[in-house]
């Protein structure tokens, strides 16, 4: 007797973001991880895997998510508006002036791996959540849709 595969069901943690993110009009309509398209939390996931043992707790965990989220969405913008993005981040930037090229610094490394690796994706992120799962952390992420005859 052949058994039936399991559909994969939209998690819990996802479906509350996407709860949240229409609640509060970020974005009208909202698709699951649409066929064809990466997943946000996969591509995001792969953009800090180089940095991911530099952040072993959930405090510097979603830190460095929010770096990586800002660092995508800063290097989609068009070059005059994301150079006026950068040097306004390093006056909003707490700590010592050292801290803030530090930080710079990494957002920068960021946006040229989302070049290199993902080049032709222009979609937004508009919220993301980090969950500790006990053994591991979890990254949920509500993004534009891929708008038809942008990607190159």
């Amino acid at each position: 007797m052949s058994r039936k595969r399991k559909k994969k069901g939209v998690s819990p943690i996802l479906k509350d973001l996407a709860d949240k993110v229409t609640a509060e009009g970020k974005i009208e309509k909202f698709l699951f991880n649409p066929k064809g398209e990466i997943s946000m939390s996969d591509a995001i996931s792969q953009l800090i895997k180089p940095y991911r043992d530099d952040a072993p707790d959930y405090n510097s965990f979603n830190n460095l998510v929010t770096f990586a989220c800002i660092a995508w969405n800063t290097s989609i913008l068009p070059e005059e508006k994301r150079d006026e993005a950068l040097a306004k981040m390093v006056d909003v930037i707490p700590g010592r002036m050292e801290d803030r090229f530090d930080t710079l610094a990494l957002l920068t490394e960021l946006m040229e791996r989302k070049r290199k690796l993902f080049p032709d994706i222009t979609r937004m992120i508009m919220e993301y959540k980090v969950t500790d799962q006990g053994n591991n952390f979890h990254i949920a992420i509500a993004s534009t849709l891929e708008k038809k005859g942008t990607r190159k």
